[in-house]
């Protein structure tokens, strides 16, 4: 039973602004309209006042498609009803403005007064509404984007967060158990286990799931953990091979572990156990391969939770720019991964 994975690219929390920001954001379009309307057909006197009328009542629309139609029927995919809502809306306006205009009409400069609306004068005005709905939709949907996009991220961040420590912690109470015994039968070796342990532990939890770590930093740690494991199994036997121009070579942290974890706890302790791996480094490329030996028991061949969790982790941190298979062959589980960093 194998993987084979060739992952494609990859895939309402909202920042808060200050409240000065906030009532900037609010005032801005009301003062705008306030400064572009013209009331001159009014006695000056009133003109002020009837610009605020007219600045209020433009933002109406928008307002209400704002707090009201958008978030309780356009994100809901309520599309018939929102358009529906929306053209009732800008009727109820227009109706308004026309029962309004008697009890305008002394407010007027002599001889100025409303003339009766005209098909014209209502296409004008559906146009004019529907263009500033248009615009405060745009505003909602780029804000409730950004507030997903802002989401994503978080949760993205939590799952590689959560990820990476699931990796490889259930060996550290074997080491612990096994140090017990060397502390009474071997002291400086005790002291060697503790070190390894201590530099093992403060690599996986001081680096976030996110960040990227010199490629000898995670071999480093590699190292630190197969001790470790042979520590607990004298007849393991490790052979690495690595090539190419390491020093210059970033990857994200903990990532190669799982593989290593992998072939040691599903290894063949009964008979001729060894981990060979292998990572190479070809100008943008890494290439790392895992060979083992496998036991007895029918999970080594699938892999394991560890496994999985990488899998979750390279579609997350490489979409698109990498190639994982693993597969058993017999007796033989082998791992090849192609990183394009």
């Amino acid at each position: 039973m194998g993987i084979t994975i060739c992952h494609p690219a990859a895939t309402s929390l909202q920042v808060n602004k200050p409240l000065y920001l906030r009532i900037l954001l609010h005032l801005a379009p009301a003062i705008t309209l306030y400064a572009i309307a013209g009331m001159n057909q009014f006695r000056p006197e009133w003109q002020p006042a009837m610009k605020a009328v007219a600045a209020l009542f433009l933002l109406a629309a928008p307002y209400v498609n704002i707090y009201l139609l958008v978030p309780a029927l356009l994100l809901r995919f309520r599309y018939l009803a929102y358009a529906l809502s929306v053209l009732l809306l800008i009727s109820v306006l227009l109706l308004f403005t026309i029962w309004m205009q008697p009890l305008f009409t002394p407010l007027l400069n002599t001889g100025e007064y409303f003339t009766p609306l005209e098909l014209h004068d209502t296409v004008v005005f559906f146009v004019m509404m529907l263009a500033l709905v248009a615009a405060s939709t745009t505003v909602q949907l780029f804000r409730h984007w950004m507030a997903a996009s802002h989401q994503r991220t978080d949760n993205l961040r939590t799952e590689l967060e959560n990820l990476k420590r699931q990796l490889s912690p259930h060996f550290v109470f074997n080491t612990l158990n096994n140090l017990d015994t060397l502390i009474y039968a071997d002291q400086h070796r005790a002291s060697e286990v503790v070190h390894a342990l201590s530099r093992l532990l403060r690599h996986q939890l001081y680096l976030s799931g996110d960040n990227k770590v010199p490629l000898q930093q995670e071999l480093d740690f590699l190292q630190d953990y197969l001790y470790l494991e042979q520590l607990r199994h004298d007849a393991l036997d490790i052979t690495p091979h690595i090539s190419g121009d390491i020093q210059q070579v970033t990857l994200h942290a903990m990532l190669l572990i799982p593989f290593i974890e992998n072939a040691a706890k599903h290894n063949d302790y009964n008979g001729n156990a060894y981990i060979n791996f292998s990572i190479t480094v070809n100008s943008d490329k890494l290439e790392f391969s895992c060979i083992n030996p496998v036991g007895m028991k029918p999970a080594a061949t699938t892999g394991g939770a560890g496994l999985q969790n990488v899998q979750r982790r390279l579609a997350l941190l490489y979409p698109g720019q990498h190639e994982l298979h693993a597969a058993a062959s017999g007796d033989i589980f082998t791992v090849q991964l192609t990183l394009h960093i």
